[in-house]
């Protein structure tokens, strides 16, 4: 899915203008014909782009304050007017004072948002305008906010514990070409000098020497070319299932993406269902964080089936990919009128899993990475000690 920014005109001759979710210009086209809308004008929106200029807490904060501005008593056009004057974000707050202005001529908070869907994403705008149907805008504003901050801080853990191992790995690497590249045709050239026969070990280790030196910038561009040609794959619909599939055999990864896109799955939707966002909405928009594409298909019957009259629990009761707690939890919290209770410690128990998974990845990658790179850089350092053993049988 991507955003394109559209110009239209109604059926009274009113232009709008705005920016939607579609696959394609002609689904937007469709999608805006629907809401009887007629577009003169649709150009895709750069993804991510809006994203990477707006930090998730300058969006996290903007709940927040907007939420105790409103319990305060301040109007919601005073309200934004204020949060607009303090926005110290430029980018954000040329989004806001736009928010402002559409709120101002008479816009729902929820269109207004909507219109900026790049930013704030589809899941936003939706609790906002379940919040204004029930009147506790201020309330979904919060659980907002806390579904934001939640998914931040889960996100900065995973970062966190890739750091260490990922240092530990480049500085390793780092010594090893150090030594191949500058310490290793020392000891060579040494053995020239004296016109002795250098050990076969030393002998592999200074080819491997030359060839980094030599066409050690093929290796950069090879990685750079590597990285694109994934990223184009992992972009079509085609390549990203055959990725998708592949990350599915794979064990451990196989659990820790499981576990990871459920979490998001039932953290958005349960706190969907608690802000009042109907179930069957709550469901669409809460495939949408679910990014691998496996998962995504097992989850597609669950809008069918509920749709037909069935339960939630029955999607996740026959399927062998899902864990089995799912289906008992879910019946339990139905059964007790608690739906959004339940996926909501659902979400949380796979956000606990995900990080009890990435604990033990962690702690198994860092002994490994030391003992890995410590015997290749060790077979280095002896294969220089033997040289220099080697210099006792020179003949002089």
């Amino acid at each position: 899915m991507g955003f394109f920014a559209y110009r239209a005109v109604d059926s009274s001759g009113a232009t709008a203008k705005g920016i939607i979710e579609a696959s394609t210009p002609q689904e937007a086209a469709r999608k805006l014909r629907s809401n009887r809308l007629y577009p003169t004008k649709i150009e895709p929106v750069g993804k991510g782009k809006a994203r990477r200029k707006i930090p998730d807490e300058v969006i996290i904060g903007f709940c927040k304050d907007l939420a105790d501005l409103l319990s305060a008593g301040l109007p919601m056009d005073r309200s934004l007017t204020l949060l607009v004057s303090q926005e110290r974000n430029q980018g954000f707050r040329r989004i806001l004072t736009d928010i402002s202005r559409s709120v101002q001529e008479g816009k729902p908070l929820s269109d207004a948002v909507e219109s900026h869907k790049d930013v704030f994403g589809s899941l936003v705008g939706h609790m906002i305008r379940a919040g204004e149907v029930s009147g506790a805008l201020e309330a979904v504003l919060r659980r907002l906010s806390e579904y934001l901050e939640r998914r931040r801080a889960f996100k900065q853990s995973i970062l966190s514990a890739s750091i260490y191992p990922a240092l530990l790995l480049s500085m390793s690497l780092l010594s090893m070409v150090v030594l191949l590249v500058y310490v290793i045709p020392r000891f060579a050239k040494i053995f020239e000098d004296l016109q002795q026969n250098v050990p076969f070990i030393t002998k592999v280790l200074l080819k491997a020497g030359i060839a980094i030196e030599r066409y050690g910038w093929v290796i950069p561009i090879v990685l750079i070319i590597g990285f694109f040609a994934v990223r184009r794959l992992h972009l079509s619909s085609e390549g990203r299932k055959r990725l998708d599939s592949l990350i599915m055999k794979l064990p451990l990864v196989k659990r820790l993406t499981l576990y990871t896109n459920l979490s998001r799955f039932f953290l958005a939707m349960g706190t969907m269902v608690r802000a009042g966002v109907p179930l069957l909405r709550a469901i669409a928009l809460a495939r949408n964080v679910v990014e691998n594409t496996v998962i995504k298909a097992e989850l597609a019957p669950l809008y069918d089936n509920v749709k037909a009259g069935k339960a939630v629990s029955s999607v996740f009761a026959g399927k062998e990919i899902f864990p089995p707690r799912i289906a008992p939890m879910l019946r339990v919290g139905e059964e007790k009128g608690e739906l959004g209770e339940t996926l909501l410690a659902l979400g949380s128990y796979f956000e606990q899993e995900t990080e009890k998974i990435l604990r033990r990845l962690i702690t198994f990658l860092e002994p490994a990475v030391i003992i890995g790179t410590g015997l290749v850089i060790g077979a280095m350092v002896l294969s220089m000690f033997s040289a220099i053993v080697s210099v006792s049988d020179i003949k002089f």
